[in-house]
């Protein structure tokens, strides 16, 4: 089974499009879970109107970040939904800027062995189309720092949300670091994830894509200083270890 991981937070202009997306486009056996991260619009409102048997909503009554939306998203699969070896877990953005069609490459990788499979930025014929410029340097910033920092020979892209895990490597991550797998609670999750899937010696590979901000709907939920913060915080514990 594959299954589509997705945090939501006010994307009542997003998700269901994104849904459907994945509907119309993923050719492979799959789920749909769906993490709403106490949404203050109609975000809950659209789940229920689209909902079927393809589709799992679980709800924090308050906005706790993405960390603890990802959190609550692997523990239900890895629990509820009894993850096995065989299964896959693709995380994407909700806000509807990810191409779905890429998942099915994602997941041709995976069978192929690959352990973790990241929709990157920095690959050949990557495009980022209507990406704020301060957004394009900061992300290529921090790409250059976590390079050195946590070198990996298939890693370009350290904090792109758009990635397939096999299920046997989340498996091996939370029977690890038990309640510990994720500790960050805002964007640093996607270097945290990462960096501690990389103990395991992952087979990584990257694929091209083509980001599409300009669908976007509704502010970002990226806050620069903030999140320049915890990252800034998460490499400095990282090093004194």
């Amino acid at each position: 089974m594959n299954y589509f991981l997705l945090c939501a937070y006010n994307e009542e202009k997003n998700i269901s499009c994104l849904i459907n997306e994945i509907r119309k486009n993923f050719k492979y056996e799959f789920k749909i879970l769906v993490v709403d991260d106490g949404s203050t619009d109609n975000t809950l409102f659209e789940l229920e109107r689209i909902k079927s048997d393809d589709l799992i909503v679980l709800k924090h009554n308050k906005n706790l970040g993405l960390g603890c939306a990802l959190k609550t998203g692997f523990l239900y699969i890895f629990e509820k939904l009894n993850l096995n070896d065989k299964d896959n877990i693709i995380t994407m953005d909700a806000d509807n800027t990810h191409p779905v069609e890429l998942a099915n490459l994602m997941v041709e990788k995976i069978k192929d062995g690959k352990d973790i499979v990241i929709a990157s930025r920095y690959q050949k014929n990557s495009r980022q189309l209507g990406v704020p410029l301060i957004r394009k340097f900061l992300s290529f910033l921090a790409r250059i720092i976590l390079k050195i920092l946590f070198y990996h020979p298939s890693i370009k892209d350290y904090t792109s949300g758009y990635r397939a895990y096999a299920g046997r490597i989340i498996k091996n991550l939370i029977n690890s670091y038990g309640e510990n797998f994720i500790i960050e609670k805002n964007f640093v999750v996607q270097l945290e994830i990462l960096v501690k899937l990389l103990n395991f010696k992952p087979d990584v590979y990257e694929l091209p894509i083509c980001l599409k901000y300009y669908k976007k709907c509704g502010k970002s939920k990226l806050k620069i200083v903030k999140d320049i913060t915890s990252y800034l915080n998460f490499i400095v514990k990282y090093l004194k270890r």
